[in-house]
């Protein structure tokens, strides 16, 4: 038996299996180095966080683990906790995350935290692509100069509009003036929200609105990348980090109109409190129950509870 098998069979039996089993299948390259601080200065607390992370928020079935991981790249992203951040790269990989889909959360995160950061944890990932052979992987799926969505015209893209122009007066005012590829999306994903941010913007700086129609509804909530569902629960999970609750509340509508269950957004929720603590957690879940009572959706949180975790299993 090598040293760290027999190190894993010492934890094993000291904390329980199934925890450190799901640490390593998790987080293989660095699991138990994450371990040992824990287990040398405070075991009580090493067996607490054991049982409440590995065995009992990344053990949790409303998520898949692919998912899980492209929220929580997301989010060490937005927390600028770049250390942290390879783990998860590593981890995404190993559980189907493809190359092109983390680079993408990569990406998406610069409409809320700007390029700076983007620039230091594209370099990680990068660093960890080469290591493993993907970088030709990463760039057969590179998308055209023109985006994904070259050839759609604007009659295919309006029969995907939401709102109406009795709903919204200057619709094709803002259609003409801005273009209907960034209009057009931004009243597809957030209808309410869009139209008010969009009217807003025209009067302050209408050339500062035409740069952010272009790069965020025109291009970068257009790429397609990411399926609309997977991308808005990764947009929540970086939300919730930056406490950003005005937001929050406006993608948590915008991830239900694109078919994300209540439940799922719960668990991006309740697995958020890993990372930034009880006090958010507790704020969003007060601002999803409000949005689910007014769809008339409550039952959908009541119902289908996971069963209590038992220890150690």
């Amino acid at each position: 038996m090598t040293d760290r098998n027999k190190r894993i069979e010492e934890l094993k039996t000291k904390y329980g299996a199934m925890p450190i089993e799901n640490g390593l299948r998790l987080n293989p390259h660095d699991f138990l180095e994450m371990m040992e601080w824990r287990d040398e200065m405070d075991p009580h607390y090493a067996r607490l966080w054991l049982e409440w992370t590995y065995g009992g928020l990344f053990k949790r079935t409303e998520l898949s683990d692919r998912v899980r991981l492209l929220v929580v790249i997301g989010q060490c992203i937005g927390m600028k906790e770049l250390n942290r951040l390879g783990s998860h790269i590593r981890a995404a990989l190993g559980q189907g995350a493809t190359p092109r889909e983390i680079f993408e959360v990569i990406l998406q995160i610069n409409v809320y935290v700007g390029y700076q950061r983007v620039e230091e944890a594209a370099r990680i990932f990068r660093e960890i692509i080469v290591e493993k052979g993907l970088m030709d992987e990463l760039k057969r799926t590179q998308l055209p100069v023109g985006g994904a969505r070259v050839g759609l015209t604007e009659a295919e893209d309006r029969k995907t509009w939401r709102l109406t122009e009795q709903q919204f007066p200057r619709r094709e005012e803002m259609v003409k003036k801005y273009g209907w590829e960034g209009v057009g999306s931004g009243i597809r994903l957030q209808p309410t929200h869009h139209a008010i941010t969009l009217e807003k913007l025209d009067r302050v700086d209408p050339n500062f609105t035409k740069l952010w129609e272009d790069f965020v509804y025109g291009g970068m909530y257009t790429r397609g990348v990411l399926d609309e569902r997977t991308r808005e629960l990764v947009v929540v999970g970086e939300l919730i980090v930056l406490n950003e609750q005005a937001q929050i509340e406006n993608h948590m509508r915008a991830a239900m109109m694109q078919g994300v269950k209540p439940r799922e957004l719960l668990d991006v929720v309740l697995q958020s409190t890993a990372y930034v603590g009880m006090p958010s957690m507790t704020r969003n879940v007060n601002i999803l129950e409000k949005i689910v009572a007014e769809h008339g959706r409550t039952n959908e949180l009541l119902e289908g509870h996971l069963p209590l975790p038992v220890r150690g299993k």
